[in-house]
């Protein structure tokens, strides 16, 4: 028998939302893609509501992506320490802070009063960002994004029966009848979506 030291503890075996992160780390492309499409939008809201002008909103979340694409080689999930939707909105602020000192600079070049006030406005807007980018209540959203993805895995009855039975809280019977489809397929649909549902839920690196 190996000594116990020899031996992996339980916080060694891999999770749905490690393996993820593991793939996202090796730059798989399924990962990688998974990963951007979820929180791309997140990062995309973060950079309007700290006052990114919408036709400069994509290019900041490409710069994001690109920091973390950097990053994610030596990124480890750390409770104590933070998680992967703490760390992205960390180097979001960074990115934001970046583009509205960029601006502040370029109207100071100008000079004037209505630069000097564009500086306050960008110093207010720097001191704001904590509060405005952070990844608690984000949860939501990012739900909303996989309830998205998942719905175009499946056909169009096949969510409806799922969504009238779990959401709308109807008998399987009345949906079948509308749906025109038998009773055991309509358990059959709930069931194959909240699996696909909670196998998406749990690969999100928290």
């Amino acid at each position: 028998m190996k000594p116990a030291e020899n031996q992996p503890g339980r916080s060694e075996h891999p999770t749905l939302s490690s393996g993820l992160l593991a793939g996202a780390k090796r730059f798989d492309p399924e990962s990688w893609s998974r990963l951007v499409n979820t929180f791309g939008p997140i990062v995309y809201g973060w950079c309007r509501s700290s006052g990114v002008k919408q036709a400069d909103a994509a290019d900041l979340v490409q710069e994001v992506f690109v920091s973390v694409a950097k990053g994610m080689p030596n990124f480890e999930r750390q409770k104590e320490e933070g998680s992967f939707r703490s760390w992205l909105a960390t180097i979001t602020r960074s990115r934001v802070r970046d583009y509205l000192r960029r601006g502040a600079n370029r109207e100071a070049a100008v000079g004037g009063t209505d630069a000097l006030q564009q500086m306050q406005d960008v110093a207010d807007e720097l001191d704001s960002l904590d509060s405005t980018i952070c990844s608690e209540g984000i949860g939501g959203t990012i739900h909303r994004r996989v309830l998205d993805s998942v719905r175009a895995e499946f056909e169009p009855k096949t969510w409806q029966a799922f969504w009238m039975t779990t959401v709308e809280n109807k008998l399987a019977s009345d949906v079948a009848t509308e749906l025109n489809l038998s009773a055991a397929s309509v358990y059959q649909a709930k069931s194959r979506v909240l699996r696909r549902l909670r196998q998406r839920l749990a690969e999100l690196p928290e």
